[in-house]
């Protein structure tokens, strides 16, 4: 069951905007997170186009490719940052032209910029991920109308984005490896964390990070979530949705070109889950790309060439 829920995920659409299982309120989460989440990945993010991105690198972010390019400029919005809006140029020439480095066989993509980042997030670079709480970033609308089973409340519809940045937490449940690569998945529980949230249309892009010892790293980057739902297999009728649910039991999943599946009731919830591109798999080739020398490397670098041309050419003389 779980290898057909990821493959319907991979059918949905991109991922638009954080849902909360507490609230619906829009305003919730919408300025840098205090407490338990202080610095916990909110200050590296940016606006790229319609979506988010990271910075990871003095002049390079990463973002989702499925939703393709989005202009080229990156804004360090005054939200993330707490000060001003700054906005940064990308290198459109950058890899031969191309404009940004797709990192083969997932749905990560970078992109370098003209000019320098102040910050930027350290990688999740280890394999244990299975179980940390994690927090998400995402733009988009607050949750929407009631899913009601059988008399019973079981999440929210999506609705339309509104261009807000929210941050929500989550409980990494395992790992899935997909036909884009292993993804971090998650579900949306009524038990869940404190902050419990998931995404829905549009979130595609944005950055999870983990806790590792203190230190909260990029552990992933927005890509799915399962959908789409509907009350019956009825092809053409029109009545399919995408939601958050806490609870899939009594709906169909799927949709109209690939067929319908059931999702029984069962004596405990079934929730949707959420689908993030996983950064460690995929670091060394991140930092392949990003890597730049420290400048003390350069510089004694640049000291022994000297050193060796200097002692070539006294010898040379010698000669």
């Amino acid at each position: 069951m779980r290898v057909l829920l990821a493959l319907l995920c991979l059918w949905a659409l991109p991922c638009h905007a954080i849902v909360f299982e507490a609230t619906a309120d829009p305003n919730h989460n919408t300025s840098a997170p205090t407490g338990a989440f202080a610095n916990s990945g909110w200050q590296y993010e940016g606006m790229y186009g319609s979506y988010l991105g990271t910075m990871i690198a003095p002049q390079y972010f990463i973002t989702a490719q499925h939703f393709g390019t989005q202009g080229t400029t990156f804004t360090s919005s005054g939200i993330f940052n707490g000060g001003s809006d700054v906005t940064y140029n990308v290198d459109t020439a950058a890899n031969g032209g191309l404009g940004y480095w797709d990192i083969s066989g997932t749905d990560l993509r970078i992109y370098k910029i003209q000019e320098t980042f102040s910050t930027y997030a350290p990688l999740y670079t280890g394999s244990s991920e299975v179980g940390m709480t994690m927090e998400i970033n995402g733009r988009g609308g607050p949750r929407g109308a009631d899913v009601i089973v059988s008399g019973t409340l079981q999440g929210w519809e999506d609705t339309s984005a509104d261009g807000i940045a929210r941050w929500g937490s989550n409980t990494v449940s395992s790992i899935y490896s997909s036909a884009v690569g292993n993804l971090l998945t998650a579900t949306f529980s009524a038990s869940g964390t404190a902050e419990e949230a998931t995404l829905s249309n549009g979130d595609s892009g944005g950055g999870v990070f983990v806790d590792d010892g203190g230190i909260w790293k990029l552990a992933g980057v927005n890509y799915s979530v399962d959908g789409m739902f509907d009350t019956n297999n009825t092809v053409g009728d029109g009545s399919e949705f995408n939601a958050a649910l806490t609870d899939r039991g009594g709906l169909y999943q799927g949709s109209d070109s690939f067929g319908w599946t059931f999702i029984p009731q069962l004596p405990l919830d079934n929730p949707s889950s959420m689908y993030a591109s996983r950064i460690s798999t995929s670091s060394s080739e991140i930092m392949t790309i990003t890597m730049v020398p420290e400048p003390g490397s350069a510089f004694l670098a640049m000291l022994a060439l000297s050193a060796r041309l200097l002692q070539r050419r006294r010898i040379m003389q010698r000669a």
